[in-house]
Formats: structure tokens, C-alpha cells, sequence
């Protein structure tokens, strides 16, 4: 798999694939979300065949959270709907926490980092500049849920720090089909590339990047 021009990485950012929003039953479950889970798992076994680092962002809430204000009690700490589904989740897969000093340096940048947060914006995780700096400049493969809120957050977070990011059409899906289809068209505009499964999961995936 060749490396995009100019960057000495790739890095695949999963965002938010955790059970409360990726199944039926969930306690903030995306319509039709287990609709990309097939997807999913190519792209993630993708990576852990090519050595390929995976981020994964996960909400953390506290019992009492404020958020749940606006959205009903989901992905709360140690409970079963907080996990990552099976087919997003590497062994191994090592936890930042949401506290200063949780992440530690690597030298061997291969398998799943999961980075905890406590609202949908996961650069609000407080090691994740850490985490970016350790990874030097990087091009991104983005996908999971929800299009229009964690998703959205997460590359225009990326593309404000002037990095490559792909986002994976057919590996993200939406609350809403309208906010959804809006969200798209603003990482579009941004400069995000629309790629699909097929795409990333190809010897000619480096043609991508600009």
C-alpha cells in the first residue's frame, strides 16, 4: 500500500461505532446503522492487515452527565452499550483516558487506540494534540457515526489542522438523511475526499491523496 505524498502515515479514524449507537436497542441508536457494520469490519481488518494505526473515538459519560440534557442516557462508562462493537474493536486495543498524561508516546505506531471523550467532539479528549504530534503528519480515513454530528466534528477538526482526510461514504451514517447529506457536502467543501469501502480497500488507495 503506497503513502500519500508528502505524509508518513496512514491512519484510520473510527468514530463512535460503539453499541449504544451502532445496534437496534441501542440507548441512542443510529437508524440503520448496523446497515454499514459489513464495512466496518473490511476496513478494520484492512487496517490490522496493513499495519495500519486505528483511532477510534468513543463517548464516556458519567451516570449524571450533563449532555444527557439534551440526548437520553447512552454509551455510559463500564456498561455494556459504551463498548466498541465487536468487528470495530482490535485485541489489544489500548484506552486513553480523558485526563492529562493518559496517552504515552509510541515508537511502533500499529493497532487501535481508543480515545475516550465526554461529548461528541473528540479533539475535547485532552492528550489528542499528544496523539497527533506522536503520529507526525497524517492522512485520514475517516467513517462511523453519526454523519452529521461526531463524524462532521471529527474532519473538520482535522482539515482545521491542514490534514489529508478521506471520508468513507458507504461506512457513515446519519440521524437524519437531510443533516446528513448537508454534513457531507460541508467536509466535501472543506476539502475532504468522498471515497468508499471498495476504494480504501485497495493496493491503489495511495492515488487518493492530493
Amino acid at each position: 500500500m503506497s503513502e500519500p505524498n508528502n505524509f508518513g502515515r496512514w491512519v484510520f479514524l473510527d468514530v463512535d461505532t460503539q453499541v449504544d449507537f451502532m445496534l437496534p436497542g441501542g440507548r441512542l441508536y443510529v437508524l440503520h446503522a448496523e446497515e454499514i457494520i459489513p464495512n466496518l469490519a473490511k476496513l478494520v481488518l484492512w487496517a490490522r492487515n496493513h499495519r495500519i494505526p486505528i483511532i477510534s473515538s468513543a463517548d464516556t459519560h458519567a451516570p449524571d452527565d450533563p449532555e444527557f440534557a439534551r440526548w437520553p442516557p447512552h454509551c455510559v462508562a463500564g456498561t455494556p452499550g459504551q463498548r466498541l462493537i465487536p468487528e470495530t474493536l482490535l485485541p489489544g486495543a489500548v484506552v486513553v483516558e480523558n485526563f492529562p498524561g493518559a496517552f504515552h508516546d509510541r515508537q511502533d505506531w500499529v493497532g487501535q487506540l481508543i480515545v475516550e471523550k465526554r461529548v461528541y467532539d473528540f479533539t475535547t479528549n485532552v492528550n489528542l494534540d499528544a496523539i497527533l504530534a506522536s503520529l507526525g503528519r497524517s492522512h485520514f480515513v475517516v467513517f462511523g457515526v453519526a454523519t452529521e454530528y461526531c463524524v462532521l466534528s471529527a474532519v473538520m477538526a482535522l482539515r482545521k489542522r491542514n490534514l489529508p482526510v478521506a471520508v468513507v461514504l458507504d461506512a457513515i451514517k446519519p440521524i437524519s438523511e437531510q443533516a446528513g447529506q448537508k454534513a457531507i457536502k460541508e467536509m466535501s467543501a472543506a476539502g475532504a475526499r468522498l471515497v468508499t469501502t471498495a476504494e480504501v480497500c485497495n493496493p491503489g488507495f495511495g492515488n487518493i491523496a492530493k
